[in-house]
């Protein structure tokens, strides 16, 4: 997935679904796909599934972080028997 943030309109571009998609950054919302352990932007046209590079470079240029940390435990931690 190619996203591309212009600075100069403040607008996310992404292509989703074989359609150019521009989205203001201010309304952009990376979230965490729990299913696929991703992080996603939800926009009328879908989901698109971004790297976290690409998380964080949205969310620099002023993107809203909703992500959840997921990760897997073994069961081992202090205080798991």
């Amino acid at each position: 997935m190619t996203v591309s943030i212009d600075l100069d309109r403040d607008l996310c571009s992404l292509e989703l679904n074989g359609k150019l998609i521009e989205l203001p950054i201010n309304q952009v919302v990376v979230r965490t796909d729990e299913v696929m352990c991703a992080s996603v932007i939800r926009c009328v046209e879908g989901n698109a599934v971004i790297s976290e590079d690409q998380a964080q470079m949205l969310i620099g240029a002023g993107a809203k972080d909703d992500r959840k940390h997921l990760f897997v435990d073994g069961g081992n931690g202090p205080g798991e028997h």
